[in-house]
């Protein structure tokens, strides 16, 4: 639906987020149900599904809580869970440093849906994919909000009351996840409408979003240490960022120049057509194509993925991106060369061994947005600087991370633009644009 058809009770909230929750991935606060909870989730627009820990979230006081006979699951690639799909009211309200003052909500521009869909994570074991935060806010669309309807398992197995809430399954049942998945692909499945889908559908917000970060790690400076309480460490100003529901390029305070239009593909995730991507001055390094056997299901060679802390690049790409870096310079391979092992993230290097005006910027190639549907192909190119795919004061103070990872093993030949590329730009996710939508890119002002 365009804008201009929009109700014009739609309204623009512009929330702050923060990146020390979710260890370097950026958080907002929603309220959830009749007690108005708190709760901190993680920006994901890699996933579709609102999740959240069942410790964080006091279902039981909860008295607009609706249970269901719909279980969830997903995996991450690097973490998962399951758990019930209940229905409860979500708030979300602009000024979130009245969080601890819920009769204070109200007062605020907000965004309020009743009966909305949110899985529950009861156990502890999986609530450690969260980090620090209480959950993910998933941002993509409703193809990736699968559940399944389990009515048919609790009348086989006298299950009273025949609801997944409270969840009825025993550890040896749900701790397993791969079997837990095949267990649901036996009943019926159906896709659950994502959060802010709801909020288009329902007119309270024109179907687009917006993200400003500075960083994908945690600042830790001079006057921190890695045990400085979170909320001391979220009034760092590089540690902050802004999510803009239902805007996006009426906020000219937050960039400069114009934007850039890349063409999401497919309304699954933000899939993108990635091209190329290039060190320097340096040849272009040519990103293959999805390999034909994993198109049914990842779709496109690349994602724009505000959940990932990392770029993640097929293995082909990023040991070329490596060769071309130490070409650059031969020095730079000692700077590199512990983060072969993803366990150097913990620890990064000293920073005295990191010169940043001597690295080179990145570039990232993709399809962009023709004009007409007979245009020849637009590239965009959008540059990452050393400033952001090295980080920082990050784990500790004077420690550095370099934010390249190489694809994981299970992953097909697919890239995940995540952070470190878009910490460069205002970046607008406007799903109004044809069937599919853009993302735009501008630079963030000076």
């Amino acid at each position: 639906m365009p804008d201009t058809m929009l109700n014009t009770k739609t309204t623009i909230l512009r929330m702050p987020i923060t990146n020390v929750f979710g260890q370097g991935d950026y958080s907002v606060t929603l309220h959830l149900g009749s007690e108005k909870s708190p709760v901190n989730l993680l920006l994901d627009t890699g996933s579709s599904t609102l999740v959240v820990k069942s410790s964080t979230y006091q279902a039981v006081l909860d008295k607009k809580l609706t249970p269901s006979t719909a279980v969830q699951e997903v995996n991450y690639g690097v973490g998962g869970w399951n758990g019930p799909v209940i229905y409860t009211n979500i708030n979300i309200h602009e000024h979130c440093h009245h969080c601890e003052h819920p009769q204070n909500i109200a007062k605020n521009p907000s965004m309020n849906l009743s009966d909305a869909p949110v899985a529950l994570v009861h156990s502890a074991k999986q609530s450690k994919t969260f980090g620090a935060a209480d959950g993910i806010l998933g941002l993509a669309y409703h193809h990736l909000n699968k559940s399944f309807d389990f009515s048919d398992y609790f009348t086989e197995h006298n299950i009273h009351p025949a609801l997944s809430y409270p969840w009825p399954f025993s550890d040896e049942v749900s701790e397993n996840l791969a079997s837990f998945k095949k267990l649901m692909w036996k009943y019926p499945e159906h896709d659950v409408t994502p959060y802010f889908t709801l909020l288009e559908q329902q007119q309270l917000s024109a179907n687009k979003f917006a993200i400003y970060s500075k960083r994908s790690a945690i600042n830790i400076n001079a006057n921190n240490t890695d045990k400085t309480p979170a909320l001391e460490l979220a009034k760092d100003p590089l540690n902050k960022g802004l999510l803009i529901l239902g805007g996006g390029e009426e906020q000219n305070d937050l960039y400069q120049g114009e934007f850039q239009s890349i063409t999401v593909e497919h309304d699954v995730y933000y899939n993108v057509d990635l091209t190329s991507v290039q060190v320097g001055t340096s040849n272009p390094i040519t990103a293959a194509p999805l390999d034909q056997k994993h198109r049914k299901g990842y779709l496109t060679n690349a994602i724009i993925d505000t959940g990932a802390g990392g770029i993640v690049l097929t293995a082909d790409i990023y040991q070329q991106v490596i060769n071309d870096l130490i070409a650059y310079n031969s020095n730079f391979a000692q700077c590199l060369a512990p983060f072969k092992d993803m366990s150097a993230q913990l620890t990064g290097i000293d920073v005295s061994e990191l010169t940043l005006s001597e690295w080179p910027t990145l570039y990232f190639n993709f399809v962009g947005e023709a004009a007409t549907t007979t245009s020849a192909e637009i590239i965009v190119q959008l540059a990452c600087k050393p400033e952001t795919y090295w980080q920082i004061n990050t784990p500790n103070n004077n420690k550095a991370c370099f934010r390249l990872l190489s694809q994981l093993p299970q992953w097909p030949n697919q890239s995940i633009i995540g952070l470190p590329l878009l910490n460069n730009y205002y970046v607008v996710f406007d799903r109004s644009v044809d069937k599919t939508g853009v993302v735009k890119f501008a630079k963030q002002k000076e």
